[in-house]
């Protein structure tokens, strides 16, 4: 893997539980239907990075509805009631990462299925909402295989991604991604960090010039005010 900027063309094992799986479902989909299959979680880095990577399970989401992909997994007994290593058919807001995944995300052709698997530092993203010990691990796979995400490009990446630091819905239950990312910084780049002024601090100043490159700060604020009393 080259750097954000470079091409993300990943040399797939197809011979590892998670390709293994994944034939199995591309063979259970009718060969009438043209799809495209998202994958996330830990199996892309079990797919390119390394293959003795565990991954107890394979997260993947399309761009429709999940529930036709949950009928053809369940018939096929690929699903968690039935295998001990399933597929998890998941809606694509549960991957929360940078907005910028896409442009660098691989497309992999393979017949009627299109396989896209992320770039590895989105994955990583993703996974610090939880940051438990696997996802621990996986930064660690990451940066010792790869050399990369550098500490810059993580920087970057996470100011453009500084909507996941908004607070969490009284509903949602996840973890602390302000805090697991300064744990993530001490077991990766060996220091503390300050989330707020490394990271969401230059992000919304950045967004805020962009908003109002020609209007001064002092007119922006009136304006508002004139807003709110009209």
């Amino acid at each position: 893997m080259n750097g954000l900027t470079e091409d993300w063309q990943p040399e797939v094992d197809w011979a590892t539980p998670a390709g293994n799986l994944l034939k199995s479902l591309f063979q259970a989909i009718p060969s009438t239907t043209e799809v495209t299959i998202t994958l996330f979680g830990s199996s892309p880095l079990q797919l390119a990075i390394d293959p003795s990577f565990k991954s107890n399970d394979v997260d993947l989401f399309t761009k429709d509805d999940p529930e036709w992909l949950q009928k053809i997994v369940k018939a096929a007994g690929f699903s968690k009631e039935t295998a001990a290593y399933y597929i998890q058919c998941c809606w694509e807001g549960n991957f929360r990462t940078s907005p910028r995944w896409r442009l660098r995300a691989a497309k992999i052709p393979c017949g009627h299925v299109t396989l896209v698997l992320p770039h590895p530092i989105d994955i990583l993203i993703a996974k610090l909402h939880r940051y438990e010990e696997k996802d621990r691990r996986a930064f660690a796979l990451v940066v010792e295989r790869t050399g990369h995400p550098t500490e810059q490009e993580m920087l970057t990446e996470l100011q453009y991604s500084v909507d996941l630091y908004r607070p969490n819905f009284d509903e949602e239950v996840t973890g602390d991604i302000t805090t697991n990312t300064g744990l993530m910084w001490q077991d990766i780049f060996g220091r503390e960090i300050d989330v707020r002024k490394e990271i969401i601090a230059p992000a919304l100043e950045r967004r805020r010039r962009g908003y109002q490159e020609d209007l001064p700060r002092e007119d922006y604020k009136a304006e508002l005010r004139r807003l709110a009393e009209g």
